[in-house]
Parts: structure tokens; C-alpha cells; sequence
């Protein structure tokens, strides 16, 4: 018996020795609302980074994850890419401690208005409008933000509204308070396609292709921050434009990436492991674009 117990228990410590179950540095990554598309891709790289002990952290936005990031809360996050530059703004030496590590998809900046309200594009937006951009460090509060630091003279004077989701739906297609809100995300949201279309008889997409925008929101790098393209017509039926004769109109928007960023002290401390990280993501890519393709 006593020679059993001993057998048992070097098998065991060999085991608990084995490289396989040895003890693997945790990678903590913000994502952003447990019912966005940040938390979803980051439950898909989990799903492929099996070498590592990855756990997904919901937060309220691009903003609050590299506040996470920087402070060492969080090892990589998911965030838009004029988050940076609004982060920058506020705090320029924190960027130095981040990596950019990928880029997952890119996102298309939606602003939907009452069609009451004489807005074709963000540039017809004035003093006497006023746009729910959600709360602070949410993602089209960041764009928002981005859009201020880049023409203050247009865009400062436009009054802003904390409210998010269906609730500023509801206020948009009312009209009295809120004339328009600003929403940032891939094509095919289900927000789009059910919640906004749902209010389609008082609601309308405007277009957000605001050509200076790209040649003055720059990243440290000198690089643009916003690209331009466009939401097809037929995309969303009921909340586009009508066309000249039948259907619906294309939408011209602004672009920002959607974008992987790590903190560095983990890298330098977590080499092989990091690797592995990327590894994942790259494994990941193909499910987190098809996630993101309009169905």
C-alpha cells in the first residue's frame, strides 16, 4: 500500500512538472461592451490561442482600454485608431509604453438623423443641432472627440449628448432634443439592421465624408487616421437615402481601423508567450472578418 502511495505520488510530481501544465503567463485583454464585436473577436482569439491562458475583460470603450492598458491592467486590447490620437492628446508619453500589434477589420462612422432635420452630411451639422455621441470613452464619443481636435472651428460649437443605444434612437427619431447620433462599427451591426431600421419612418443615415478630416487627423507617425469609403446601397434599406429613380442610395462615410495594441513591459517580460499571442490573432483573423461581414 505504502508503495502504491509513493508510486502515485512521483507520477504526480512528474506530471505537475511536465512543460506542458507548466504555469503560463495570463494575457488580460479589454475588448469593449459584452455584446459588441470587440468582446466577440476576443472570444474567438481565445478560442484559437489555446497555448495561452487568455482571458477577455468587457470595458466601456477604446478610451478606458488603453487607460488599462497603459496602467498595466490589461496585457493588449481592441481599439479604434483615432482613440490613439485622442489618448495622445491628453496624455502623449502613455503611448510610448503600447505596441501595435494588428489590425482586426475596419469600422465605418454612422450618423443617423431626424429626417426632419435638414442634415445631409456631418458637415451640415451647426450650433443648433445636437448629436448623442454616448458617453465618454465610448467609441463614437472617441470619434467625436477626434473630430473636434481636428477642425475645432466646425465642429466645436455642435452640442453633444451622452445618450447611447436604442435610448438615442428613440431621442433621434423624436427630434426635439436630439437631432442626430453618431455610431461607429462595422457594416451589418445588428443595431443598424433591427434597432435603426425598426424607427426608419423618422430616421435617416447622413453621410460623414468630411475630406479634411483626413488631412488633419494624423497619428504620431504622420500617418492619417481616417480613410474614406462608403455604405452600399441596399445595405440598409429603410434608414438610407433614396435613389434617383428607385432602391436606395450609397452612403459616403469615413473609415477607422479597428486596431490590436499591446502594453510593451509584458512583451519584453513575456517573449515566447507574446509570440504565441500572435500566433492566435493571425489564427483568428479569417472567424473575426466574417463576424464583421454584412449578412
Amino acid at each position: 500500500m505504502f508503495r502504491s502511495l509513493l508510486i502515485a505520488g512521483a507520477a504526480l510530481s512528474a506530471l505537475a512538472c511536465s512543460p506542458a501544465l507548466a504555469q503560463q503567463p495570463s494575457f488580460r485583454l479589454c475588448t469593449g461592451s459584452d455584446a459588441g464585436n470587440y468582446f466577440k473577436a476576443g472570444h474567438l482569439l481565445k478560442k484559437v490561442a489555446t497555448s495561452i491562458k487568455l482571458e477577455v475583460v468587457p470595458t466601456q470603450g477604446s478610451l478606458d482600454n488603453l487607460d488599462k492598458v497603459t496602467k498595466g491592467e490589461c496585457d493588449g486590447a481592441f481599439v479604434q485608431s483615432d482613440a490613439l490620437l485622442v489618448y495622445s492628446s491628453r496624455n502623449a508619453q502613455a503611448l510610448s509604453a503600447i505596441e501595435r500589434a494588428g489590425v482586426l477589420y475596419q469600422e465605418h462612422a454612422h450618423l443617423l438623423c431626424n429626417r426632419s432635420a435638414g442634415v445631409d452630411r456631418v458637415t451640415d451639422l451647426t450650433n443648433k443641432n445636437t448629436v448623442a455621441v454616448g458617453p465618454d470613452g465610448s467609441g463614437a464619443r472617441t470619434t467625436w472627440d477626434a473630430f473636434v481636435l481636428a477642425d475645432k472651428k466646425r465642429y466645436a460649437p455642435v452640442q453633444v449628448d451622452a445618450r447611447s443605444g436604442v435610448r438615442a434612437l428613440s431621442a433621434v427619431a423624436d427630434g426635439s432634443q436630439v437631432q442626430c447620433l453618431l455610431w461607429v462599427g462595422a457594416l451589418g451591426s445588428s443595431y443598424l439592421k433591427n434597432d435603426a431600421q425598426g424607427q426608419g419612418d423618422r430616421i435617416v443615415l447622413a453621410g460623414t465624408d468630411d475630406w479634411d478630416m483626413g488631412k488633419v487627423a494624423k497619428d504620431a507617425r504622420g500617418k492619417e487616421v481616417y480613410g474614406y469609403s462608403e455604405i452600399p446601397s441596399g445595405t440598409y434599406p429603410r434608414i438610407q437615402p433614396g435613389g434617383t429613380i428607385y432602391g436606395t442610395k450609397a452612403v459616403k462615410t469615413i473609415t477607422v481601423d479597428a486596431l490590436f495594441v499591446t502594453n510593451i513591459a509584458w512583451i519584453d517580460a513575456n517573449a515566447s508567450a507574446y509570440d504565441r499571442v500572435l500566433r492566435g490573432f493571425a489564427a483568428a483573423k479569417p472567424a473575426i472578418a466574417e463576424l464583421v461581414t454584412p449578412k
